[in-house]
């Protein structure tokens, strides 16, 4: 059991984080120096502009898809309210519905219960949007 604790306690202890700086005296030193300078300079080159790169690119594609998605949805609102007007302006529920009168009360009283008038509307009008979509 102490064996355990005494792992545990070593692990997490911070002793194998800290480091020492180094320590550039002398000539040796100053060649360490140089050499870190350029290896900073080089790992800035070959890691770091690319990654900014790639994460700017990355930005910019989401952002594009963002505004495609909410041009598309304002399209598709627009869409609606010119299909909408169509229909206003066609009276199509008024057509369907005075056509539905001239059938015989029988037949007519199945198809409001089976709500066909209303699955017809439906059909009209999602084909009219779609027709207006084609234009926008």
């Amino acid at each position: 059991m102490k064996t355990k604790i005494f792992i545990l306690i070593t692990f997490f202890l911070p002793l194998f984080v800290l480091a020492t700086p180094t320590n550039y005296e002398g000539f040796e030193g100053t060649a360490n120096a140089i050499g870190d300078f350029f290896s900073d300079i080089w790992s800035f080159l070959d890691d770091d502009v690319p990654n900014f790169f790639e994460r700017m690119l990355a930005y910019v594609v989401e952002k594009i898809t963002l505004m495609k998605i909410a041009a598309q949805l304002e399209a598709l609102k627009l869409a609606w309210s010119v299909a909408k007007t169509i229909m206003e302006n066609f009276q199509l529920a008024s057509k369907v519905l005075s056509a539905a009168n001239g059938l015989p009360q029988d037949v007519k009283a199945a198809l409001v219960d089976m709500r066909f008038f209303d699955g017809f509307n439906i059909i009209i009008q999602a084909l009219l949007a779609r027709y207006v979509m084609r234009f926008i």
